[in-house]
């Protein structure tokens, strides 16, 4: 009888050591398996962060669209009403017609307009 008892603690022990081993290897596979859907998910999810040079909207309202280069010299004007350039005394004025309605021009590196559409105003009916 005594190998009998001694075998069955010898079972005993082995039975332990798998259930030991058992619940580690479930315990790693559940933190692999939280670990994966974690990863999953912080990859699906969108960007926090929106470039702040990039400004999203529908739309714009405005008079005036002025472009600047990097020197913050003007290369182009988009502008409902341009301003007319007059010289007074040898001073020059810039005047707002909204008889001239909308108008774009371009600059040179000068800042003198090169290119300026509509070409020349245009005669309006009185009403």
């Amino acid at each position: 009888m005594p190998s009998a008892n001694s075998d069955l603690q010898a079972l005993s022990a082995r039975l332990d050591k798998l259930e030991t081993q058992a619940r580690r290897w479930k315990l790693a596979a559940m933190v692999f398996a939280l670990s994966s859907t974690s990863l999953v998910l912080i990859a699906a999810k969108p960007a926090d962060h929106i470039d702040p040079s990039v400004i999203h909207a529908r739309s714009i309202e405005a008079q005036d669209f002025v472009l600047k280069d990097e020197d913050g010299q003007i290369r182009a004007r988009l502008a409902v009403n341009p301003a007319n350039k007059k010289e007074v005394n040898g001073n020059r004025l810039l005047m707002m017609n909204p008889a001239f309605g909308p108008a774009l021009q371009f600059y040179n590196a000068n800042g003198e307009a090169i290119w300026t559409a509509p070409q020349s105003p245009t005669m309006m009916p009185a009403k």
